[in-house]
């Protein structure tokens, strides 16, 4: 094993290329997102320490499903996929985490699914919001942010200001500071993208 570090915006893998070692995340937190045939991204989650990246490629030994990106500093656990696949495949130890850990994804993609397409939009912005706001201010780019979520540009702009007209949210220079936690926090525990609503950790 080696240690790796990635800092904010560092890809630990992108959809479609090979992946040349298993990281088992041990600190910091990652997005995870795939990228449609129209070239959108479609936010699945966010993960924390105890993710493991690369545990379908090691059984299909094909690309990358799916783009995990840093979200701040992150610490990783590499191991060499060439030359340990198959110590990794004939311990049964380990492959009965790998297939605990696949049914955990299942799980959650199925809860996020349903809060992507049921829950309305101000309840999922805000959950996106209270997942990248750093000290109370949420700072991200509103054409990424209206690309993960699945909706225009002036969608989002119009739910941003009814959350500021609400006194929700306030607009500054820098940002949008969030002004009432306590609808962030609930909109975050209704959905799925936080690794803290795994329902095998309940």
């Amino acid at each position: 094993m080696e240690l790796r570090d990635y800092q904010r915006g560092e890809f630990l893998c992108q959809q479609g290329c090979l992946l040349e070692h298993l990281l088992f995340v041990v600190e910091g937190r990652v997005k995870v997102c795939a990228i449609t045939p129209a070239d959108k991204t479609l936010l699945f989650c966010y993960n924390g320490p105890g993710t493991v990246v690369g545990e379908v490629e090691l059984m299909t030994e094909g690309p990358a499903s799916s783009t995990l990106c840093a979200m701040g500093p992150v610490r990783c656990l590499a191991i060499p996929l060439k030359k340990y696949r198959q110590q990794l495949r004939s311990n049964i130890v380990f492959m009965n985490r790998i297939a605990l850990t696949m049914a955990r994804i299942v799980t959650r993609y199925s809860i996020n699914d349903s809060f992507n397409i049921l829950a309305p939009l101000d309840v999922r912005l805000r959950a996106y919001i209270a997942l990248n706001q750093q000290d109370g201010l949420f700072t991200a780019r509103l054409t990424e942010t209206a690309e993960y979520l699945g909706v225009s540009y002036r969608h989002l702009l119009r739910t941003m200001n009814e959350l500021c007209a609400k006194g929700d949210l306030e607009k500054q220079k820098k940002g949008y500071a969030i002004k009432q936690w306590a609808a962030f926090q609930a909109a975050l525990e209704e959905g799925g993208w936080s690794a803290q609503n795994d329902p095998f950790l309940k």
